[in-house]
């Protein structure tokens, strides 16, 4: 009986994902052979040009691991966030959809917001989870949670997207939710309540409650206020809590449990969204003065130091062959890194594109993205084509064979192709449309960038990367046939045909 459970798994399994494992492979101590587990690193405001690999102009700043990375897996040169903020990237990579298609139209969420993704949309965790995979988030949510009081009644639901610690009219509305928070009960609209079977992490390492989230409990009461001395926004924190701990204690804990699920016989999903290097710029012990540059540089070098942890666990656990690896980032650098200070010392982090996080212009959007899937990605191979980081939710239902239904990923579009090296490029993907912290639009088409308010401006990307010349007035039909399209995509609710 039991051979025959065990051949009618294997049956189950796409022949495509089975046809691809070369035969003898070693595995994990308990793991099935047959299809990848998948981690995605995200880390927060790194842009394109914070990577070694990518910048020669980085001087004495290096990011080794992530060069390796590179070096074993596939780059690729244009790779956009689906935002130049924090928030909307977040939603577009766990929903395959554009942030701007819901409520919030600009900016991020604040201190105690509600739930961004709504109870019904599909999320690659539980795509995942739907498949037979395990299902792990470890780091920063920012995209809402509803916390309770005492009578059980939602502290938060009251508050509007606009509600700000730092705006005059709804400072102490803010403040009252925190004070209000029962931390005794469980927290709803989180990572559990969108398809991940564990998580471990903060909501936002500046906001509070400043304290450990386990799952939907926090991890103690944080029971203090947080000092004015520290960074980030007033409210309730853990008697001794240091910010200082939180990127090595996010490392700890994705080895730990990238180790245990390796003698599990279940694939896999872990979902890593560090808190580094955005403010507060907070480099351990260990990595304090390591860069010889600043607090930042330091910051920068311990976030490439996680990503070498992440890989050196799948070594040691022998599954790395069968593990699709990605690191990108949420959006560009932020201007807290102190581009003129980091100047002084010949790291130049703007050397190929203007702007940075916030902008319309490339430096607030185009940043990194590596993936290593050793048994089907060619080492060292470079992809050039324009993708966005909706497009995760569509690749990975395209490596299971696992249909999307039409009210899912509306913006995701399978990249498997790319990886793989069965094509270079991709005809039938959609543009990719670009999005500022205050809500303004940008489309590509190749070569070109279309920003259409509040001056229409064109550029040629590939001959002018810094967006310095506005070609508008000389091709009005491109202006027009981009402007068209991205109406077309804003008003039909997706930009994939499917």
């Amino acid at each position: 009986m039991k051979n025959m459970v065990i051949a009618l798994l294997i049956a189950l399994v796409p022949l495509k994902a089975r046809a691809v494992e070369p035969a003898g492979q070693v595995q994990g101590q308990g793991q099935a052979r047959g299809r990848p587990n998948i981690i995605f690193i995200l880390a927060d405001d790194m842009s394109f040009d914070s990577v070694s690999a990518n910048n020669e102009q980085m001087g004495p700043l290096k990011t080794p691991h992530i060069d390796r990375l590179i070096e074993q897996g596939m780059n690729f040169t244009d790779a956009h966030s689906g935002s130049a903020v924090c928030t909307p990237t977040r939603y577009g990579l766990l929903t395959g959809r554009y942030c701007w298609r819901t409520k919030l139209k600009s900016r991020v969420l604040w201190n105690w917001a509600a739930p961004l993704i709504e109870e019904e949309r599909l999320t690659v965790a539980e795509l995942l989870q739907q498949q037979g995979y395990v299902t792990g988030m470890v780091g920063k949510w920012h995209l809402g949670m509803t916390w309770f009081d005492k009578e059980g009644t939602p502290a938060n639901a009251h508050l509007e997207l606009s509600d700000a610690p730092f705006r005059k009219e709804s400072a102490e509305r803010v403040a009252a939710v925190g004070r209000s928070v029962d931390f005794t009960k469980a927290i709803r609209g989180g990572p559990v309540d969108h398809g991940f079977d564990y998580y471990f992490g903060v909501d936002v390492p500046n906001f509070p409650p400043y304290v450990w989230i386990e799952n939907d409990r926090t991890l103690g009461i944080p029971s203090v206020p947080k000092p004015e001395a520290m960074y980030g926004h007033p409210g309730p924190m853990l008697p001794g809590w240091k910010l200082e701990e939180i990127l090595p204690g996010l490392s700890d804990k994705a080895v730990s449990w990238i180790t245990e699920q390796s003698k599990q016989k279940k694939p896999f999903f872990l979902y890593l969204p560090l808190t580094s290097p955005h403010a507060p710029i907070v480099p351990s012990k260990a990595f304090q003065g390591k860069s010889g540059i600043s607090k930042y540089g330091d910051f920068v070098i311990e976030t490439d130091w996680v990503v070498g942890q992440v890989m050196k666990a799948l070594e040691e656990a022998g599954i790395a062959d069968n593990t699709l690896l990605i690191f990108s980032t949420d959006n560009g650098t932020s201007p807290q890194a102190n581009f003129g200070e980091l100047e002084s010392y010949g790291v130049d982090l703007q050397h190929h594109f203007k702007g940075h996080k916030f902008d319309i212009h490339e430096g607030g959007h185009r940043v990194p993205f590596v993936a290593r899937w050793p048994e089907r990605i060619q080492a060292g191979s470079t992809c050039s084509e324009t993708i966005c980081m909706n497009d995760f939710m569509a690749t990975v239902a395209d490596i299971l064979e696992a249909p999307l239904p039409d009210h899912a990923a509306e913006d995701s579009t399978s990249i498997l192709k790319l990886l793989t090296g069965e094509a270079t490029e991709l005809p039938g993907h959609p543009s990719v449309v670009n999005h500022s912290v205050g809500g303004q639009f940008a489309i590509r088409k190749g070569r070109w960038k279309l920003v259409p308010k509040p001056e229409v401006q064109l550029f040629d990307l590939d001959a002018d990367p810094k967006e310095s010349r506005n070609l508008a007035a000389s091709h009005p039909e491109i202006v027009k046939e981009m402007a068209d399209r991205l109406v077309e995509y804003r008003n039909s609710g997706r930009s994939t045909t499917r």
